[in-house]
Formats: C-alpha cells, structure tokens, sequence
C-alpha cells in the first residue's frame, strides 16, 4: 500500500472514529435536563457540521488526482484537526 492509500485509510479509520464517540455523545444527552440539554444539542450539532465538513474534504482527497492530491491533503488536514478539536472540546464539558 502506498503513501497515499495508508493515509486515506487512517483519515477514514479516525472519521469513523470520531463518529462513534459522536454518537455515544448523543445517548449522553438523552440522560440530561431541558436546558442543559438544549445546549448539548447545539454543541453537537457543531461536532456534527465540522464532521460533515471532514468527510467532504476526505471523499474530495480520495478522487483527487496525483497532480491535487497535495493540495488536497493539506485540507484534510486541517479538518481533521478541527473535528479533533471538536470533540475534545465536546468531551471536556461532557465532564464539567
């Protein structure tokens, strides 16, 4: 497997990733109050935009020539540092 093809499969093993603990934080919020829950549900929301947003970049990597697969790349990076920020933000007030 080449550079390329490892790096796509750890971007998508992290996505996926993310997105189960995602969803772990949905049944959290279904064991809150009204009003913290709203909240909850906001910030998840968020989580979920900036996921969305990670997939995108990744699926555009994947059909991505030689010649823009750099370009790309440096792209997901970003997102993925993002959805990582994301959730560690996410899970830090799941604790407060």
């Amino acid at each position: 497997m080449g550079t390329r093809e490892d790096y796509q499969a750890l971007i998508e093993k992290q996505l996926n990733e993310w997105k189960a603990q995602t969803e772990r934080f949905k049944a959290a919020a279904a064991q809150m109050e009204a009003h913290a829950k709203a909240q909850y549900e906001r910030n998840l929301e968020a989580l979920r935009t900036k996921q969305a947003e990670a997939w995108e970049n990744f699926y555009t990597l994947k059909s991505a020539n030689e010649g823009a697969w750099g370009q790309f790349k440096t792209h997901m990076d970003k997102a993925g540092e993002e959805v990582k920020a994301a959730v560690e933000e996410f899970a830090a007030k799941l604790k407060k």
